[in-house]
């Protein structure tokens, strides 16, 4: 096969230019005509392909601006938590204020991804903004602020739809006015960037090599991290979420044969606005020829999944250092460490005897309400734990703080699945047909991403990579597939919120019988995991077969992670954090980490669905969303003490 994108980045830009230019003249020749058709593609279309090439354009720059920085190729354009906090901002401000709308959502939106990236900034603060710091802070903020507007959606579906909807991202637009403000705003993030490039290429060979060179790292990566933000905050607040475009473009650039930071940093760009524009054009033609009007964010993520995708099955993955030598570990095992059983054995008490109605809280061990909810607690104890121990396997295995169970794909593989089921075939949420198809789709990924890794010896980078492509994919259809506005969609929110409400005893006590054979299986590699940890090179010369290791361990880590989501939804904290909160308390070795994330997950989960369903009597709150906010908060608490240290 010829090796299409390690060739010249410019060949490949001329041809996407080409068919981008095609299908432009197509949509401008079908509107030319009277007064009006004039007017309409003065006015909308037009400016509608501008606001496509900049907005891709932006995104890309910000995602390639983060990955040269963090040295880690998935630090995107979401890594900073700026379109989370903008979309929880215009949540807050469509459901308790609505009369501040009419300063225009645009203002709300750039507000609260300003205050995303301060209160990033503030995490990361301590530790001079280091990688590690940053992706660990806008990655716990990310999911805090979606935990947030989860919970906001679920109890004012009807307010809060147009959001959710305009989180997808739009790109109509009614005058030249947005593309313009953007324009100016784009070019002087690439002229600051272009002042910056000597330090920038200096940084992407290590911080000590920087220093060495005289380069001021923490102020170069500080003006980095603003102008990324600047430029990512400016495109939500005036078009929505474009995520996926600005970690495709990005990922284009690397796999050419393009090596100086400049040249990728242009390819990046270009791929950008090529690839938004060419998504959004299509998106115009289904609309005239078919009455399809379908959001472009959600979309690009449908066209640039498979071709990460065919990327990684093909081509060797980017080489970036992955920002991992860092760490948070307390200099000595923290109180809460050595009392964490008796921690979880109360909190599986408190979660079986305290109780709420409509009088107040009391506590029972009255037998009707045990049995009503044992299986409850058992299902997300035993799910709480396989997305833990999924968590430290991955972390360790890939050796990148970013990775998580989903990660894999896996989780979204099973979401994607069972959402297409419910939304297009009518299938009963919760049934056996629902089952069979969860576990079908989790096997599907699976083969995917071992086949299109097996030939590299599951690289890391592309297995990261590969997941990052199937989760996007994922998401993409969930969003497509809402913006229908559907009422069938609240129910799908609930579920991949993290819900227990299925539980029954059967699944209860199946599922812990194998989170725990999976777990013990998983624990018999800790000597490998731990050499695994060090380099490919190393466990090899240690006498680990290291093709065959990482197969095993991801075969067992996608079983844990599919498992648990098919039961409980999506969950997205406990799998990513606990690991951390697991070092950050002390814990050593991988055994010992795997040991600690597992409790500390279980314990986690079996609060947060008490709480959920006793805090609100008689609504409740689903695990998923209560487990992100408690463990974030806590998460976000031990983060500013290791840096006030």
């Amino acid at each position: 096969m010829v090796n299409v994108f390690r060739q010249p980045a410019w060949r490949n830009i001329a041809l996407f230019s080409v068919l981008a230019m095609m299908l432009s003249l197509w949509i401008v020749v079908l509107n030319r005509g009277d007064e009006m058709a004039n007017f309409i593609l003065h006015n909308h279309i037009l400016p509608r392909m501008g606001m496509a090439i900049l907005a891709g354009m932006a995104s890309a720059l910000a995602s390639a601006l983060l990955q040269n920085i963090m040295r880690n190729p998935l630090a995107s354009d979401g890594t900073l938590a700026v379109g989370a906090g903008a979309q929880t901002a215009l949540l807050l401000i469509t459901v308790f204020a609505p009369a501040y709308l009419a300063w225009g959502g645009a203002i709300w939106a750039f507000v609260g991804a300003i205050l995303a990236l301060l209160a990033v900034l503030y995490l990361a603060a301590g530790r001079e903004w280091r990688p590690l710091a940053v992706v660990l802070a806008g990655m716990v903020m990310s999911l805090y602020l979606g935990a947030i507007s989860g919970a906001m959606t679920l109890f004012f579906s009807e307010e809060t739809r147009g959001i959710m909807l305009w989180g997808s991202g739009s790109l109509l637009q009614d005058s030249w006015h947005d593309s313009l403000q953007l324009l100016w705003r784009l070019s002087l993030v690439a002229v600051a960037s272009a002042i910056l490039l000597k330090p920038l290429a200096a940084m992407a060979l290590g911080d000590e090599q920087a220093a060495a060179l005289g380069i001021p790292v923490q102020t170069v990566r500080l003006l980095v991290l603003v102008l990324v933000a600047f430029l990512i905050a400016n495109v939500v607040s005036m078009v929505g979420m474009m995520g996926f475009t600005g970690l495709a473009a990005a990922t284009l650039a690397n796999q050419s044969s393009t090596r100086r930071l400049p040249e990728k940093l242009i390819a990046a760009a270009i791929y950008g606005g090529l690839l938004l524009l060419f998504t959004d054009n299509i998106l115009v033609l289904l609309k005239h020829y078919f009455g399809w009007d379908l959001p472009a964010g959600a979309v690009s993520a449908l066209l640039g999944a498979p071709l990460l995708l065919w990327l990684m099955g093909n081509h060797a993955p980017a080489h970036v250092q992955t920002a991992t030598s860092q760490t948070f570990a307390l200099p000595k095992k923290s109180l809460l460490l050595k009392t964490l059983p008796l921690i979880w054995i109360m909190s599986v008490v408190a979660a079986l005897i305290v109780h709420q109605d409509e009088q107040g809280w009391f506590i029972s061990s009255d037998v009707f309400l045990l049995q009503l909810n044992h299986s409850r607690v058992i299902l997300v104890m035993a799910c709480g734990a396989m997305l833990a121990t999924s968590g430290v396997v991955l972390q360790r295995l890939t050796g990148n703080a970013m990775a998580s169970p989903e990660l894999l794909g896996i989780s979204s593989a099973v979401a994607m699945g069972v959402t297409v089921a419910l939304m297009v075939f009518d299938v009963a949420l919760g049934s056996g047909t629902f089952y069979a198809i969860g576990v079908v789709s989790a096997w599907l990924a699976l083969l995917l991403l071992l086949g299109l890794n097996r030939h590299k010896a599951f690289s890391p980078e592309s297995i990261m990579l590969t997941g990052v492509a199937l989760a996007a994919l994922s998401d993409s259809v969930l969003r497509v597939l809402s913006a229908s506005g559907d009422l069938r969609v609240q129910q799908l929110l609930v579920w991949l919120s993290g819900s227990s409400y299925g539980a029954t005893p059967v699944l209860a006590w199946s599922m812990l019988a194998l989170s725990m054979i999976l777990m013990v299986m998983i624990g018999a590699f800790s000597r490998s995991l731990a050499l695994l940890g060090l380099g490919g090179v190393v466990a090899q010369s240690a006498g680990v077969n290291v093709a065959r290791t990482r197969g095993i361990l991801l075969i067992l880590t996608a079983s844990l992670t599919a498992g648990a989501t098919l039961l409980m939804g999506a969950l997205s904290f406990v799998g990513l954090l606990a690991p951390h909160l697991a070092v950050l308390l002390g814990a050593r070795g991988v055994a010992q980490q795997l040991g600690v994330s597992a409790l500390l997950g279980a314990s986690v989960m079996v609060l947060a669905d008490a709480v959920g369903r006793q805090l609100l009597f008689p609504y409740e709150l689903p695990a998923g969303l209560v487990s992100t906010l408690m463990g974030g908060a806590y998460f976000l608490y031990l983060m500013r003490r290791m840096n006030g240290r």
